[in-house]
């Protein structure tokens, strides 16, 4: 700057640099602005500029401008010499450096100041500091880059668990997300659960959907976690445990946890069935011994009173007392400790033909037709053959029950993929319902009108002791398959 009377040229009107007008006109821009001439020396700066970069006009009065850092010297000749062909720019985005060393973000816009034959002078530059606003994009972008990653993440997470997520607007009240497994655990397509989320509630268990609907409402009384029964697309039953999850920060939100624990409650099923064997167990070796004695006395005076008096009534008695004997004697077989049992290799195709052989005459006297169909060169098993006839005659009686008019009982044997021995005897009956099946063993549970439910409870224990497996399959109308097997000797 060298006088008060030097004149700038803008836009080719004539303003006089004085002292005061040029000095209010630099303190009333709030950003900060510097003018350099040709020889980029500094001619000018506001307040603004030494506030943002620390240097005052008197330190930088005729020097050349600091605050491009030298890796950008190149990009500010270029800016230059846009500025000294007469082009103008508007928020430049780059880098300047303040006196303490450190670099800001800015926006430059400049514009250059030529005399009346168009000869460049000086340029005129305001920068507004953006560091912040370009930190909060950076932050931003990393943020929307974690949460990306992290919505990556757990997506691998949910598409693969066993269990089923589910993600619900309470709002809308749709569906956002449900995993795949739904469709895994259910068998149910989960496109149709993601337009309507009631179709879930036709596949809760009738028996368990008042619950179900509590439990959602939040008028569950177990709390935020509730086990029920659904049905599989294949008709079968399973359990289910749903548990849910609300975040206060996201109070539209309602998130769940769905968990297939059909294979713990068959476990619990099968431990609270051993309970009742040995509870049996226990009450059987003292009653049974009990009772024999008195009921083969009476038994044998009523045969006497039979006899001298004819009386109409003496059959029906002794009738009953055989039935109680038969019942005694269930529970002296489910009172046979283990230890007594005595095993031996046998053929099982063997055991099941004098079976049949000898349940033929009942069969017939019924209408049932037995038809063995026996795989050839089954492995020989380690069994105790009174107890394996025992389950077979307790089977092939329950069939004949199974159809008051008559019918077919097939009794197949084969070697299963495992290597043990598969027995199966399947009946054209009235069949069992599925709520039912998961009872049957139970003592006293029975679907006969003078069942005791002993019958099978005993056939359970005996295929326990020989470290087998019993199946039932059945469906109401279409009679009942009763699989067990056993290993082969090996």
């Amino acid at each position: 700057m060298e006088t008060n009377n030097e004149r700038l040229i803008i836009a080719d009107k004539t303003v006089e640099f004085c002292g005061n007008w040029w000095d209010a006109f630099l303190s009333a821009i709030c950003d900060p602005v510097y003018i350099f001439n040709g020889e980029e020396n500094i001619i000018a700066v506001n307040e603004a500029f030494e506030q943002q970069y620390g240097w005052t006009l008197n330190e930088l009065q005729g020097r050349c401008l600091p605050i491009v850092p030298v890796h950008l010297q190149g990009e500010f000749k270029f800016l230059k010499q846009r500025l000294i062909s007469g082009e103008s720019f508007q928020h430049f985005k780059t880098i300047r450096q303040s006196k303490d060393g450190s670099l800001l973000h800015v926006e430059v816009s400049a514009s250059p100041v030529q005399d009346t034959n168009g000869k460049f002078i000086a340029a005129v530059c305001v920068t507004r500091n953006v560091t912040k606003k370009i930190e909060a994009a950076l932050l931003l972008d990393r943020k929307a880059e974690e949460l990306k990653e992290n919505e990556k993440k757990f997506l691998e997470i949910s598409e693969n668990i066993s269990d089923i997520f589910c993600v619900y607007d309470c709002l809308t009240k749709k569906v956002i997300y449900i995993s795949p497994s739904y469709e895994k655990v259910l068998g149910h397509p989960k496109s149709e659960f993601y337009k309507d989320l009631h179709v879930f509630m036709n596949i809760v268990h009738p028996d368990d959907r008042e619950r179900f609907k509590k439990f959602i409402r939040g008028e569950h009384e177990e709390g935020p976690e509730i086990e029920y029964q659904a049905i599989h697309k294949n008709g079968s039953i399973i359990w289910l445990r749903s548990r849910k999850i609300i975040d206060s920060k996201f109070q539209n939100r309602l998130a769940s946890i769905t968990q297939d624990i059909t294979s713990l409650k068959e476990k619990e099923i099968l431990l609270n069935k051993k309970d009742k064997l040995g509870a049996v167990g226990q009450l059987a070796a003292g009653i049974a011994h009990e009772v024999r004695n008195p009921l083969t006395a009476i038994k044998g005076f009523t045969q006497l009173w039979g006899q001298e008096t004819h009386h109409k009534y003496s059959e029906i008695i002794l009738s009953e007392l055989e039935r109680i004997e038969s019942i005694m004697q269930e529970f002296l077989m489910l009172a046979k400790p283990n230890q007594e049992t005595n095993f031996e290799i046998k053929d099982v195709n063997k055991i099941l033909r004098e079976t049949i052989a000898f349940m033929g005459p009942e069969a017939l006297l019924y209408g049932v037709e037995l038809i063995p169909l026996l795989t050839e060169e089954l492995p020989l098993a380690r069994v105790e053959e009174k107890q394996l006839k025992q389950v077979i005659l307790n089977l092939i009686k329950n069939a004949i029950d199974a159809m008051p008019h008559g019918g077919i009982v097939t009794v197949h044997t084969k070697q299963s993929v495992d290597g043990s021995i598969c027995i199966k005897v399947a009946d054209e009956g009235v069949g069992i319902s599925q709520e039912r099946i998961p009872r049957l063993g139970e003592p006293f549970y029975s679907n006969k009108e003078k069942g005791t439910g002993l019958g099978l409870m005993v056939s359970f224990k005996i295929i326990e002791h020989h470290n087998g497996k019993i199946f039932f399959e059945s469906e109401e109308g279409k009679g009942t398959k009763v699989e067990i097997r056993l290993p082969a000797n090996r």
